[in-house]
């Protein structure tokens, strides 16, 4: 019990440790990168510090893998990890990881509801210091999105411009803007557009309804929106195939940092570090890749290079 708590101390000291490092380095290249934005430094303090944290949403794992590494490293130093290995058996060792694993693999299961939450207090931010005159809805379906932007609302009841696109896997599919905008009603109208749409462009010179009840629309919002319409279909399955995909990786990882062979000093670590680098390369592309056909069998066969990889490591233990 008390190797237990000293390597869980022991990891955590070394997450703090990454996490502070990693947050520094965020938050210097962002505050470099919004220094040319109009707002006030304050406001440039707090989104610098608002994209860091969103940086973790997007790769936690680099944290993980960071954090073991410190971890070993220590342990190596200090002879440990070779008394460690003495001591407890894999099992032990993965009963004692597992929270830890948990945790991350929670964090990588939501890690897209924590991203756009913080995204949400990003356009807040925005929206209350110098956008007060500007809305964008954010409508979402599936892997489609569609975007409004709504600028130049005053007190004289006039909407300066409406734009309006729609995406699909980081594709433009359908654009639309217009200048020539009325209020009727509480509608929004427009009486001539430019269109965007399968690669060209069209002019409409009529009149047709943007946007319905828009005054109430308006009032009521006063920040960015963002409305989902996620289909439920094959939701459980995408969620097992996930936390299955994720809790192997974390557990491939953990096995070649706690490996037999890691504990021998002659051991070539550029090996072992090219290894882990393909692991993460892997384990970052994969879940981007989106087929139109054999999807499923796609994130089956992911799935079990990483269940076969993690036999072919056990078998040495």
């Amino acid at each position: 019990m008390t190797l237990t708590i000293y390597l869980v101390k022991r990891f955590f000291k070394s997450f703090i440790i990454c996490g502070g490092v990693s947050f520094s380095i965020f938050f210097i290249f962002s505050l470099i990168g919004n220094l040319g934005e109009r707002f006030s430094f304050q406001t440039i303090l707090y989104l610098s510090m608002i994209n860091s944290f969103q940086i973790f949403t997007y790769i936690p794992s680099h944290l993980f893998i960071l954090s073991f590494c410190l971890l070993v490293i220590h342990l190596k130093s200090k002879n440990e990890l070779v008394i460690i290995k003495e001591y407890l058996q894999l099992k032990s060792l993965f009963l004692i990881v597992f929270p830890i694993l948990a945790l991350f693999t929670f964090v990588e299961v939501n890690k897209e509801n924590f991203s756009k939450n913080i995204e949400k207090l990003k356009s807040n931010l925005i929206s209350s210091k110098n956008l007060a005159d500007t809305k964008v809805l954010i409508s979402s379906q599936g892997n489609k999105k569609s975007y409004s932007i709504f600028s130049g609302y005053d007190d004289d009841k006039i909407i300066n411009q409406y734009l309006k696109f729609e995406i699909q896997e980081n594709t433009i599919n359908r654009g639309e803007i217009s200048s020539d905008l009325n209020l009727i009603e509480n509608n929004l109208f427009s009486n001539e557009s430019i269109i965007y749409e399968n690669n060209d462009f069209r002019l409409e010179r009529f009149e047709k309804k943007l946007f319905e009840n828009f005054f109430s629309f308006w009032s009521t919002n006063t920040e960015a929106i963002i409305k989902n319409k996620e289909i439920g279909l094959n939701s459980n399955y995408s969620i097992i195939q996930s936390i299955l995909f994720y809790i192997l990786f974390y557990y491939c990882i953990t096995m070649i940092f706690l490996s037999k062979k890691l504990v021998n000093r002659g051991v070539n670590k550029i090996k072992v570090s090219l290894l882990v680098l393909f692991l993460f390369l892997y384990f970052l592309i994969v879940p981007k890749i989106i087929l139109n056909n054999f999807q499923y069998l796609f994130q089956i066969i992911s799935v079990m290079i990483f269940l076969l990889f993690f036999f072919k490591i056990k078998q040495y233990e």
